[in-house]
């Protein structure tokens, strides 16, 4: 079984360092390691190319981590993975429960595994405000789709070769937002769980859910949700 863990990175320099080596020396799977950056201005690259770590760089920014997933969905199929694990640079993702997200998939019980804080609430659980945007939308999601979801937003998830290939080689257009891609995994049969993990808080950075991205953040999921529908219903 081969498998690649992929880290997120844009301007996280001072916490990429700590997220790779966590990777490195704490991480639960045996896995290749990439680093994909979204075009940062600051010093990561300098500091993964000091840590020895292969990683990608955009040459221009994305405006998101759903560019990242693109690409990480090509590099996983061209150099032929079975499992793609993905994890944010801000080092809130933990190492240690990749197994949690890996070991669904190794059970063939489903394609694609997202890690939820909020299923046994242990762990940092993010602001209240934050809490109430995700709720609403994972029932939002749950009702649609009619599989329950709890933690729309994690980027903490693994999929398998079949999610690979499927956005690798048959679905062309952008990723612009996480309803999009749930949406679109749901209309591709693909079959989807949450698992309960730990996560730690945010300690250095600036998150990408800034306030003005907050406010940006239900409008154009909303848009994402009800285009999304109305393609598949075409």
């Amino acid at each position: 079984m081969k498998i690649l863990t992929v880290i997120s990175n844009y301007n996280e320099s001072e916490s990429i360092a700590k997220t790779v080596l966590d990777v490195i020396e704490n991480g639960s799977i045996e896995a290749d390691l990439l680093v994909i950056d979204n075009c940062s201005t600051d010093s990561s690259i300098e500091q993964l190319k000091r840590l020895k770590v292969d990683y990608l760089k955009h040459p221009v920014n994305t405006g998101g981590s759903a560019g990242v997933i693109k690409t990480a969905f090509a590099y996983a199929h061209y150099h032929g993975y079975d499992i793609y694990c993905h994890m944010d640079g801000d080092n809130q993702h933990m190492a240690s429960e990749l197994d949690k997200i890996v070991q669904p998939i190794l059970d063939n019980e489903v394609d694609v595994v997202t890690g939820s804080r909020f299923i046994t609430k242990e762990g940092f659980q993010s602001s209240f405000t934050r809490r109430m945007g995700i709720r609403s939308f994972s029932k939002m999601m749950s009702w649609v789709t009619k599989r329950p979801y709890t933690d729309i937003t994690s980027g903490f998830r693994a999929y398998n070769r079949k999610a690979i290939e499927f956005f690798a080689l048959r679905f062309k257009q952008e990723i612009d937002t996480i309803v999009q891609l749930e949406l679109v995994m749901h209309y591709a049969g693909l079959k989807g769980k949450d698992v309960p993990v730990l996560m730690r808080p945010r300690e250095t950075g600036k998150s990408e859910i800034n306030f003005t991205n907050a406010l940006k953040f239900p409008f154009y999921n909303i848009i994402s949700l009800i285009g999304t529908v109305i393609q598949n219903i075409r």
